[in-house]
Parts: C-alpha cells; structure tokens; sequence
C-alpha cells in the first residue's frame, strides 16, 4: 500500500493506447476526403465544435464513432472521391452501405 501513496498521479489524462496506428486520426481521414470540418460533423451527426475537439484531441472519440471513422478510411482507400461524394450527399455515413 505505500508504494502507491508515493507514486505520481495524473489527473485529467488518458492512458495511451496500445496501438495508436491502428485507428485512424479524425483530421487525417477529413483530409484525404478534401472535405470542411463541418461536412464531415454533418455526415457523421455531430456538431462542428465537437468535430474540432477531436481533432485537436481534447476529446476523446466514442468507441462508436472510432469504428464509423475506420469503417470511412476502409471505404476511402478503395475510392476516396466516390465516398466523399456519398459523405457530403443528405444522410451522411448511412450512404455508405
């Protein structure tokens, strides 16, 4: 038990992940879509701010929304303009199935 009174503690912070590179970063997906921040909040349902935030990662991604990001880099590797044409259409992420 005194080992862990000594020890540092963090507030605030998230441990780091066990494979970053495994999940796709939400700016990196936009940019290889060409789309706005605002296109790509439409599209996934979720506001502008709350799309910035995560990119900038002061917020962390829902598991959810994680999936939905690497289930649009998978779609965007094979056809990147035919996805962000079915992004950018009304419905959103639904377009792609």
């Amino acid at each position: 038990m005194r080992i862990l009174r000594d020890m540092p503690i963090k507030i605030g912070t998230s441990p780091p992940r066990a494979w970053p590179d495994l999940y796709p970063q939400p700016s990196y997906v936009r940019a290889m879509l060409d789309l706005t921040q605002t296109e790509m909040a439409t599209a996934l349902g979720v506001t502008v701010n709350t799309w910035a935030r995560w990119e900038r990662g002061e917020l962390a991604l829902h598991p959810g929304f994680q999936l939905l990001l690497d289930c649009i880099e998978h779609h965007a590797d094979r056809n990147a303009d035919r996805t962000a044409a079915r992004l950018r259409a009304p419905g959103g992420v639904r377009n792609l199935w």
